[in-house]
């Protein structure tokens, strides 16, 4: 995606970059990346959509182009960052797509700003972090406190992708870890310290849009059980589970991803 670039100072001090492509004249539709992911993780996406939608991009603070100011960040800070973007591109509502931690802001958006988000597509996410999670993200921490974010690229990809996928896409999978390797630890953490305060589900039946959840069969960290209990806690909610598929939906089923999209956007 080879687009002109802006960046947005936010209040604590992090910059936030975000472009936008596609029909300038389109229904406007936002994304938000996953953890250790820019906004390149929609290539595929964006490349399918952008005919017919306003599709407007922009990297999670600490990860790609953005940067962040600390290694501390709440996910108010996360949907504070994603309205800033909507306010630079002039939108005073939108769709938006989210995928992992970008499902997350999409649905803390959903809930905190109803009046913002017309249609939500929360992709391979959560809504709560339950005490095995939590001792998860601890010790991905510590991992990093170690090593750094090029320590975490191999359980990354193992965790995104289903074993057949990375098998037989070994291209992919040598840009996906070039991706991850380049989010910076401090944004890396912040993000981490972020999902941490996760405890949305409660609030779920409160949702007043429409909401397509969408989650892969093969997916450990936000799996098919669990986005189906946030479904139905949702009035305007409904599922699609793509079998096989691993965590990362947009890459490993790009084709399906856009045809659930562009009828879920129509």
């Amino acid at each position: 995606m080879k687009t002109q670039v802006s960046r947005i100072e936010r209040p604590d001090g992090s910059l936030i970059a975000w472009h936008q492509l596609g029909s300038l004249t389109g229904k406007p539709v936002i994304f938000s990346n996953s953890l250790g992911a820019d906004v390149s993780m929609w290539n595929e996406v964006a490349e399918a959509l952008a005919p017919e939608f306003r599709l407007i991009f922009y990297d999670t603070r600490g990860h790609g182009q953005s940067q962040a100011s600390s290694a501390r960040a709440s996910l108010d800070d996360l949907c504070g960052d994603l309205l800033a973007v909507m306010d630079a591109a002039d939108c005073p509502s939108a769709d938006i797509i989210g995928l992992s931690l970008g499902g997350m802001t999409g649905l803390f958006a959903a809930l905190r700003f109803p009046d913002r988000v017309d249609r939500l597509m929360a992709c391979n996410c959560r809504a709560r972090v339950d005490e095995a999670a939590m001792k998860s993200w601890e010790d991905r921490i510590a991992a990093l406190h170690a090593g750094g974010v090029k320590s975490l690229v191999k359980a990354t990809l193992d965790r995104w992708f289903t074993p057949a996928f990375q098998e037989t896409n070994p291209l992919i999978m040598e840009r996906v870890a070039a991706m991850v390797s380049a989010s910076s630890d401090q944004g890396y953490e912040a993000c981490v310290r972020a999902i941490q305060t996760l405890a949305l589900h409660d609030h779920l039946s409160t949702l007043s849009q429409p909401v397509l959840y969408l989650a892969g069969a093969q997916d450990m960290a936000a799996p098919p059980d669990e986005m189906r209990a946030m479904a139905q806690a949702t009035p305007q909610g409904r599922l699609e589970v793509l079998d096989p598929c691993g965590h990362m939906a947009s890459i490993e089923r790009s084709a399906d991803f856009v045809r659930l999209a562009r009828g879920f956007l129509r």
